[in-house]
Order: C-alpha cells, then sequence, then structure tokens
C-alpha cells in the first residue's frame, strides 16, 4: 500500500522524500521533479478534502 501524498496525481510520501534527497528544496522544486498538483481535483481524490501543498511542504522540512 502506498501512502500518497498528492493523490490527483498519485505521488507518495516516498517519492517526496527522494526528491528532497536530491536536492529538491522548494514546494515548486519537488511540484517539478515529482509531478505532484498538476492535476488538482483535491476536493474528490484527497481524503482531506483540500490541497496536499501544506503536507509536501511539511515533508520537505521534515526530510531537509
Amino acid at each position: 500500500m502506498y501512502e500518497y501524498i498528492c493523490y490527483c496525481d498519485k505521488v507518495t510520501k516516498g517519492d517526496i522524500a527522494s526528491a528532497v534527497f536530491k536536492g529538491a528544496k522548494t514546494l515548486k522544486e519537488v511540484v517539478a521533479v515529482t509531478g505532484a498538483m498538476m492535476n488538482p481535483d483535491c476536493e474528490r481524490n484527497n481524503p482531506k478534502g483540500i490541497c496536499c501543498g501544506k503536507d509536501i511542504v511539511e515533508l520537505i522540512k521534515e526530510y531537509s
């Protein structure tokens, strides 16, 4: 089972960790590397009903 962070584009916590470990330091850089947030339909796809941007930023902080 994957731990999705971006449900719309099927980007996992591991994908984000990998991007940060490879040098992505900002939300914009993580999005460019992973493809997260490209096809947003957050209210329908994300169980939280909100955009994953804040979750990605928190993971960047965690893995930096």
